[in-house]
C-alpha cells in the first residue's frame, strides 16, 4: 500500500507505518496543487492534516485513493461529500487532541482574566506597571459552555476545579451528561444571558456556522469575557469585533479564524485588538497531541489494509467497537444475500428491504443493511460500491431502502431477509449463521438449506421424476463436478427448485443445454465473490 504525507507529522507517530514492510510511505511537503494532482494518483492513502485542500478537484485525480486520514479532530479541509461519491473513506482522529484542546482553552481563558501577555510585553519593555493588568476571577464565576463533547465536558471539569458555576447548551446531550460534569442544561438564550465567560465547543457545520451573532451579544452580561478555541465562524467574527468595540465584551480569546492564514480585513482588526488575546490554530499543537492523532490515524491505515473494522471513518455507519466482534458476522452474511439476489432478480429493482429477525433485531442494524447493500449494487454498475458510497449509489438510482426490525423469530434465533421490488414482481432471500457460517434457509417460498459456494447453480423447473439425472449427466459430460445439492417444490407435481454447488463455473452453451433439457422456468449461474 503507498501512502503520502503532504503535511507536517510526528515522525514518532508515522512510525507505526514506517516499520510494516506492506507499506510505502512518502513524506512530500510543499507540493503545489499541480504536483500533487499529478502525483496523487499512485497513492492508496493520503495523510493531511489542516494545510491540504483535499476537495473534490484533488479527488479527481485520486484514481487509486482507499481513505483520507485527517490527523485531527476537523474534517473543514476535506470534502467529504466528494469522497463517498468515489468510495473513499475518511478518517480523523476525534480522541488524540482532546486534552491538549481543553487545556489550550483553559490556558488563554486565564491569560486573559489576568492579562498574562500585556504584563508580560510590558515587564520585557523595562517598565514596572501592575495596576494596569489588574485582571478577574474565575472563582463563583459562571462558565457557559456550547457544546458539552469530548473538548467541552473537559473544559467543563476543569472549571469546576475552579470554584466555577457551569451552564452548558448542547441540544444533543441528556441533561443527565450535563449533570454528570457538574453543569445545568440551558437553551442558547439563557446561556448567553446568565455567563460570565461563554468558550465555544462545537464543530463547525451549517447548524453552527455563525452560532453567535449581533442578537446574542446583545443579550450578554456587559463585560462577558468569550473564548473560541473550536472553530472559526463558529462566533461572527464581525460581530465579535462590534461587541467588543462597544465595550460589551470586556474581553476575548480565539485560537481559530474563519479564514486562515487569516487575510479579510475584519479578521485582522480582530487580532489586532487591544481586548483580544490571539493564537495561530495552536489547540491541538502540543507534542504528546501530535503524536497522539499521527498513531490514530496510522492505526486505521492499517485496519484498512488489514480488511479490519475502521473505527473513526466519518463517513461510514458503524457500530460501537465493542460489538463489531459479535456483528461483524452477520454483515459478511448480509454481503452474500446481497451478491446472491442481485444475479437472480430481474432488472430495475425499485425498492430493497431488508428485515431482521430475532436478537439481532435489539440492535442498529443500519451497518448491516449498508454492507448488504453495498454487495447487492456493485453487480449494477460500473463504478465501486463500498459502505462509504452505497447509501449515495441508492439513492442516485432511485433505489428505496428501507429496514425493518423485530425481536420475534419463528425458527431462526436470527434471521436477516432481503426483498428486491422490481417491475416484474418479488425475490426473497434469507439466510441466518450456523456454527458462524451463513446459511441460505429461503429463496422465494422455497425453504432452503445450503452453505454459499463460490459456484451455484439455481434452477426451478416442472416436479417430474428423472430430472435430476438429466442435470447431473449434463453437468458431467461438461466436467464440472457437484459439490452439494439442496433440492425443493412447492407440492408433489407443482413448481421445483435445485440449487448445486459445483467446483467450477457453468458456460451459456451448459445453461442453456439444462434449460432445454429440463424445460426449465428459471435457471442462473451464481457466482459469488469475483
Amino acid at each position: 500500500m503507498k501512502v503520502i504525507v503532504t503535511d507536517e507529522i510526528s515522525e514518532k507517530g508515522l512510525e507505526l507505518l514506517q516499520k510494516d514492510p506492506r507499506i510505502e510511505m512518502d513524506v512530500r511537503l510543499g507540493l503545489s496543487k499541480p504536483e500533487l494532482y499529478e502525483a496523487i494518483g499512485a497513492y492508496d492513502a493520503i495523510i493531511t492534516r489542516s494545510g491540504t485542500q483535499v476537495d473534490a478537484e484533488l479527488l479527481s485525480h485520486a484514481t487509486n485513493l482507499k481513505m483520507v486520514a485527517r490527523a485531527g479532530v476537523g474534517i473543514d479541509n476535506v470534502d467529504v461529500v466528494a469522497a463517498s461519491e468515489k468510495g473513499i473513506i475518511v478518517v480523523n482522529a476525534p480522541f488524540g487532541n482532546t486534552n491538549s484542546a481543553a487545556e489550550h482553552t483553559m490556558a488563554i481563558l486565564l491569560s486573559l482574566c489576568r492579562n498574562v501577555p500585556g504584563a508580560n510585553s510590558s515587564l520585557k519593555s523595562g517598565e514596572w506597571q501592575r495596576a494596569p493588568f489588574t485582571g478577574y476571577e474565575l472563582k463563583h464565576k459562571t462558565l457557559g459552555v456550547i457544546g458539552l463533547g469530548k473538548v467541552g465536558g473537559r473544559v467543563a471539569l476543569r472549571s469546576r476545579a475552579f470554584e466555577m458555576d457551569v451552564v452548558v447548551y448542547d441540544p444533543y446531550i441528556s441533561e443527565k451528561r450535563a449533570t454528570d460534569f457538574g453543569a445545568r442544561l440551558v437553551d442558547l438564550d439563557e446561556l448567553v444571558q446568565v455567563a460570565d465567560v461563554i468558550t465555544v465547543h462545537t464543530p463547525l457545520n451549517d447548524e453552527t456556522s455563525n452560532l453567535i451573532t449581533d442578537e446574542h451579544f446583545a443579550r450578554m452580561k456587559d463585560g462577558v469575557l468569550i473564548v473560541n478555541c473550536a472553530r472559526g465562524g463558529i462566533i461572527n467574527e464581525e460581530a465579535m469585533l462590534n461587541a467588543l468595540n462597544s465595550g460589551k465584551v470586556a474581553g476575548a480569546a480565539f485560537d481559530v479564524w474563519s479564514e486562515e492564514p487569516p487575510q479579510g480585513d475584519v479578521i485582522r482588526q480582530l487580532i489586532t485588538h487591544p481586548q483580544m488575546i490571539v493564537t495561530p490554530h495552536l489547540g491541538a499543537n502540543t507534542f504528546e497531541a501530535q503524536t497522539n492523532v499521527a498513531v490514530d490515524v496510522s492505526k486505521e491505515i492499517l485496519n484498512l489494509l488489514e480488511g479490519r473494522s475502521v473505527e473513526n471513518a466519518v463517513n461510514i455507519p458503524h457500530f460501537d467497537p465493542d460489538l463489531m466482534a459479535q456483528m461483524g458476522p452477520f454483515m459478511e452474511l448480509a454481503k452474500v444475500l446481497g451478491d446472491f439476489i442481485s444475479q437472480l432478480a430481474p432488472e430495475n429493482p425499485g425498492k430493497v428491504s431488508f428485515q431482521y429477525n430475532g436478537k439481532l433485531a435489539s440492535y442498529d442494524c443500519m451497518p448491516i443493511t449498508v454492507a448488504g447493500l453495498a454487495a447487492l449494487l456493485n453487480r449494477c454498475t460500473d463504478q465501486e460500491v463500498n459502505m462509504v458510497n452505497a447509501n449515495l449509489v441508492a439513492e442516485r438510482r432511485g433505489l428505496v431502502v428501507e429496514q425493518g426490525r423485530s425481536t420475534e423469530s419463528e425458527f431462526f434465533s436470527n434471521l436477516i431477509t432481503l426483498t428486491l421490488t422490481t417491475p416484474t414482481g418479488q425475490r426473497t432471500i434469507a439466510g441466518t449463521l450456523f456454527e458462524g457460517m451463513p446459511k441460505v434457509v429461503r429463496m422465494r417460498d422455497f425453504a432452503t438449506d445450503f452453505t454459499p459456494e463460490e459456484h451455484m447453480l439455481v434452477m426451478t423447473y416442472p416436479d417430474q421424476p428423472g430430472l435430476i439425472g438429466k442435470i447431473g449427466t449434463i453437468l458431467g459430460n461438461a466436467n464440472i463436478n457437484i459439490g452439494s445439492m439442496n433440492l425443493g417444490r412447492s407440492a408433489k407435481g407443482g413448481e421445483a427448485m435445485v440449487v448445486f454447488s459445483i467446483d467450477s463455473p457453468a458456460s451459456t452453451e451448459t445453461l442453456a443445454e439444462l434449460h432445454d433439457a429440463i424445460g426449465a422456468c428459471f435457471i442462473k449461474a451464481v457466482n459469488l465473490g469475483a
